[in-house]
């Protein structure tokens, strides 16, 4: 059932990878969002995967999961008719969200000021590489150019090495989720006024504000974190926070004070219980023991660190990750097991709260299973997905119920490669 939340209101969506998810998360809360492409249809629906690895449109994982919810209308921008028919929709949205290369859609009348003119209630979102203003406005844009501009590169892989580009690309979808929530920031005001505003997104700064581990390290250390692969910290203060277990990986942060002694302790006895450990270990008072947070470490904290990391490695070897987690849970110790995608699949909280959704899916046949709201709610619960729109699926019914073109115009425009 759709959502009510965002219901009444429009959405256009030109946006490529940079921006996908911005429209997905309106249409979820229950907005009208019109994907508007090409004749020959967005970039978002040639990123590999394919369903059965038949390279199609429709069935592009990326498409199917990013555009779910949305309608499609196809309009060509390189064509006088096609920019009116982008013009006229525009006109009769509340919100626009795109993702072209900055300067582009203002060069074409599409731009926020041309199409404020006609409508002062449009909120227009730009996602952008680096902002529209300073000296990286015009560099090009590629996911790991994110990562690495933003920061967050310097931080990825292991001490010693060079820096790893992020496992799956990423960057466009914390552009896009900024980008709704700006949007939404600037809904409450005109909401108020009556007034829209344009709204830039610089992906560079999306990327930077996932540094949040870093931040306090200059006031807390006096130096700044890198890379260290399973280990947090900064240097001359790192603990292991990852460790092998028969099946995967559990994380720990093996620590004192008045947070973590409880869980330490705990911990240390219960590997006391099968043999493992030592006797400094048992008597320590780990309630003041806070190295390389609040005092520097000593030697003697260094060596204390290593071994007991040795001695817990060892431990976790002997059992699985639902074993670990098990006791853990009993013995209120702070860990959890590393999920795997099929862990998430099969984790029975995720389960327990209806969290997975089946989408039919008539364009491949089959009905796929989706992602379901991330939060619930009682009055105005957000709806489930219908599936990703083919293709300019949807130009009749905008092109005739929302702009009033007859039957043989929009025939025409297609002829004439408008659309």
């Amino acid at each position: 059932m759709p959502s009510k939340l965002l219901n009444g209101f429009r959405m256009l969506d030109l946006t490529d990878e940079k921006g996908a998810l911005c429209g997905k998360m309106f249409a979820d809360l229950g907005a009208e969002v019109i994907k508007v492409e090409p004749p020959e249809g967005c970039s978002t629906r040639r990123i590999p995967p394919y369903i059965d690895d038949i390279p199609d449109p429709d069935r592009c994982l990326y498409s199917i999961a990013y555009h779910a919810g949305k309608k499609s209308v196809t309009a060509n921008l390189a064509s006088a008719e096609g920019r009116a028919l982008v013009t006229d929709l525009a006109a009769k949205a509340d919100f626009l969200v795109e993702s072209y290369p900055v300067g582009h859609l203002d060069s074409i009348g599409l731009g926020h000021d041309a199409l404020a003119a006609r409508n002062p209630r449009l909120i227009y979102t730009s996602i952008t590489p680096f902002g529209d203003t300073g000296p990286g406005k015009n560099y090009q844009w590629a996911d790991i150019v994110s990562w690495a501009a933003g920061g967050a590169m310097y931080l990825m892989g292991e001490e010693g090495k060079p820096p790893l580009q992020m496992s799956l690309p990423q960057a466009g979808l914390h552009a896009g989720g900024e980008a709704a929530v700006a949007s939404m920031i600037a809904h409450y005001p005109r909401q108020i006024d009556g007034l829209g505003q344009k709204i830039v997104v610089n992906m560079q700064a999306c990327i930077v504000w996932t540094l949040m581990n870093e931040q306090a390290m200059p006031f807390l250390h006096g130096n700044h974190l890198a890379r260290s692969g399973a280990y947090a910290g900064s240097t001359g203060a790192q603990r292991k926070m990852v460790y092998e277990c028969k099946d995967g990986h559990i994380s720990i942060l093996v620590a004192g004070g008045t947070t973590f002694a409880p869980s330490t302790r705990a911990l240390i006895g219960w590997m006391g219980e099968s043999g493992y450990g030592s006797e400094w270990m048992r008597q320590k008072e780990w309630t003041i023991w806070v190295p390389g947070v609040f005092m520097a470490m000593t030697e003697q904290d260094r060596q204390e660190i290593a071994e007991l990391e040795e001695t817990i490695g060892r431990f976790f070897a002997t059992m699985t990750k639902s074993e670990i987690y098990a006791q853990a849970l009993k013995r209120r110790i702070l860990l959890a097991p590393v999920a795997t995608a099929a862990d998430i699949e099969r984790d029975e909280h995720l389960k327990a709260r209806d969290f997975w959704v089946d989408v039919p899916h008539d364009t491949i046949g089959r009905t796929l299973v989706f992602p379901g709201p991330f939060a619930k709610m009682t009055a105005t619960p957000i709806g489930g997905s219908t599936r990703a729109p083919r293709i300019g699926e949807h130009n009749d019914e905008i092109y005739r119920g929302v702009l009033g073109l007859s039957p043989q115009r929009i025939q025409e425009l297609c002829g004439g490669g408008a659309i």
